[in-house]
């Protein structure tokens, strides 16, 4: 007679009993199949290292492509501000292209030499048409710096790339400013000289102070070395705008910004790449990624 098996909880049955002798269920006649036993999974061992059921992807803003930050209001404004400092220079160069050809054009100094010394003679108009320009210049100059570091300032809250041309740019500011300065003592010195000399404006070696001079020269020197290490945070801002908004004329501008002639192009250029990089903004979805 083949085994039984109680139905309920698979223990065997004597053969004839009506009742499960291991749970007390009542068991119906003939054979039943017993469970198939299933052995159980042991458990991981200690320190063994769990795998997630899915890969953990970064969050959208993260990184680059399609998951790259998201543009906004902040942007637009550091955009026109990097617009605004561009135009201002564009501005800039014409006058000082004007001041160049003011300047060739008229004798500003006229040094001569007789058997009593040597003596230089100043067009006094000239000079302070020179200084006008100058002075006009400096300070379109010192706008666009102050633009270009807004805009960076603006942008470092978002991106840390730029606290860096942020901070170098204030620097190139401050220099300038205080070259400035050392411009208004020599042309201050300068001009005592002409007072000095009196009619004819033929300043001679003791109308002027040699070492006021010489230490102003040496303070301009030393602010000229400064000036140079904000301009170099200046292009390296306008490089990480080109990377930040995917704009390779902004690039091609910094790099054309450090050469006297082509300075001019590389104006244009950081005036298209800001122009294009607002229609982007303007135009695209909420989220739309750049490089």
């Amino acid at each position: 007679m083949a085994a039984r098996y109680c139905s309920h909880c698979g223990q065997p049955v004597a053969p004839g009993a009506g009742f499960c002798a291991a749970c007390g269920a009542a068991v119906a006649g003939g054979s039943t199949p017993g469970p198939v036993p299933v052995a159980p999974y042991p458990p991981p061992p200690l320190g063994a290292q769990s795998y997630a059921p899915y890969p953990a992807y970064p969050a959208p803003g993260a990184g680059q492509g399609w998951n790259a930050p998201t543009f906004g209001p902040a942007d637009h404004a550091a955009l026109s501000d990097v617009f605004l400092a561009a135009m201002i220079a564009l501005i800039g160069i014409v006058l000082s292209v004007v001041e160049l050809f003011a300047s060739a054009a008229s004798n500003l100094f006229n040094a001569t030499s007789a058997g009593t010394g040597s003596s230089v003679t100043v067009d006094v108009t000239a000079l302070y048409v020179a200084a006008a320009l100058g002075a006009a210049g400096v300070v379109l100059f010192l706008l666009g710096v102050w633009f270009y570091r807004r805009a960076f300032r603006t942008l470092a809250a978002q991106d840390t790339r730029f606290s860096t041309p942020a901070t170098l740019t204030l620097v190139l500011f401050i220099a300038v400013v205080l070259l400035i300065v050392v411009l208004v003592a020599v042309f201050a010195v300068l001009f005592q000289a002409v007072q000095c000399a009196g009619s004819g404006n033929a300043i001679t070696s003791a109308c002027i102070a040699a070492g006021t001079v010489l230490g102003l020269i040496a303070a301009g020197f030393v602010l000229l070395i400064v000036m140079l290490v904000g301009a170099i945070g200046l292009l390296i801002g306008i490089w990480r705008l080109g990377t930040r908004y995917n704009e390779g004329l902004f690039k091609a501008g910094a790099i054309l910004l450090i050469f006297p002639v082509l300075n001019l192009v590389g104006i244009i250029l950081i005036l298209l790449a800001a122009n294009s990089a607002r229609s982007k903004i303007r135009s695209g979805p909420p989220s739309m990624p750049f490089g």
